[in-house]
């Protein structure tokens, strides 16, 4: 095999095993311990299920960035802030903390990335100025993977395709440590999915400590990544890449307001319903596998859309980025007449937008 095929290969194949095997023995713990999601309020599945996917997608994301020998300062940066993600939604998915100190562990693991070099560089801003936006950035894309956790098989199999995406455009542009990067951690989500995929049902959920480090990695790589010369095609390549995610989040906070859901100013950031886009799908007639397939194929028409940029000028770019904001205004005008069954769950200080 030639020797740049098997850096690729070493990677997925670490990545995809280690993924697998962990997470079945994290699965397997969690049932001992009675470490379980179990079925109430605004919840959709009807059996106790394991909660602590999280471990065993961070556990072969790492295994397969080792097996590339990838410890460049960025990559320490990534894996240090993973892991503090990682712990700290642990705690969340076994004991519940305040929305507070997500936000304090996601500033912390955010100061560790600029540490390692790894901040918003597209328009040449100061520090300070870099490291709030960063934080936002960071904030934005982690807790919309966290929100579109509600149905079996959606944030893994997203951040799978949108870090394949990824690796390819990184790949294209010669930036071969965050290929194999995007690469490890699209092949630990594959691992993953093997559990987590509806088949009829998931077997392990990934839990706050999983959602939150996929999204955290995959905002992590648009902010490292060199995407593009010009600093606004570059946001617009990433916000493209993770579009489906982006698309959901956004949706549910402007209908929520529109319907009047919101009582308090803390509402928007705790609330739990069954209004996301899997929801709304299956509410439209799908079934629950059908919906998914239908978010996955969204997620690659954007991403082939995200590679496309990578070869436009920055007006092309913008025109097509237009394009795909119309469709999604069309797509969020249609998902909202679906006749949802249930009101909004009370906000809950435990889970935020990751129960079924």
């Amino acid at each position: 095999m030639s020797e740049t095929l098997w850096p690729m290969f070493r990677v997925l194949l670490a990545g995809f095993a280690a993924s697998l095997i962990l997470t079945g023995l994290v699965r397997e713990i969690s049932r001992r311990l009675d470490l379980m999601d179990r079925p109430g309020a605004h919840k959709q599945h009807l059996e106790a299920t394991p909660t602590l996917g999280g471990l065993g997608v961070f556990g072969g994301f790492t295994v397969a960035v080792l097996a590339a020998g990838l410890l460049s300062p960025g990559v320490q940066a990534f894996l240090l802030g993973g892991l503090f993600i990682v712990l700290v939604g642990l705690l969340d998915d076994l004991r519940g903390v305040s929305a507070n100190v997500k936000l304090g562990a996601l500033a912390a693991a955010t100061a560790l990335l600029m540490e390692g070099g790894v901040f918003l560089r597209a328009f040449a801003l100061p520090l300070p100025l870099a490291f709030i936006l960063t934080f936002l950035w960071m904030g934005l894309v982690a807790s919309a993977f966290n929100g579109v956790d509600n149905a079996d098989g959606a944030a893994s199999g997203l951040a799978g395709l949108s870090a394949l995406f990824a690796f390819g455009i990184a790949w294209a542009t010669f930036q071969k440590d965050l290929a194999l990067v995007a690469l490890a951690l699209g092949a630990a989500c594959a691992g993953f999915l093997w559990w987590n995929y509806p088949r009829p049902r998931a077997r392990i959920f990934l839990g706050d400590s999983g959602s939150f480090f996929i999204g955290f990695c995959l905002a992590a790589m648009v902010v490292l990544g060199e995407w593009a010369g010009s600093g606004l095609k570059a946001v617009l390549m990433g916000v493209t890449l993770l579009a489906v995610p982006l698309f959901d989040f956004g949706m549910i906070l402007i209908s929520r307001g529109l319907h009047g859901k919101y009582r308090t100013w803390t509402d928007p950031i705790t609330m739990c319903a069954r209004d996301h886009t899997h929801h709304r799908l299956v509410a439209m007639g799908l079934s629950g596998r059908e919906a998914l397939l239908v978010m996955y194929l969204l997620a690659v028409l954007t991403g082939t859309c995200a590679v496309a940029m990578a070869n436009l000028g920055l007006n092309q770019a913008l025109t097509l980025f237009g394009g795909l904001v119309f469709l999604g205004l069309v797509l969020a005008l249609w998902l909202d007449q679906a006749p949802l069954a249930e009101e909004s769950a009370p906000p809950t200080p435990q889970r935020e937008e990751t129960s079924r």
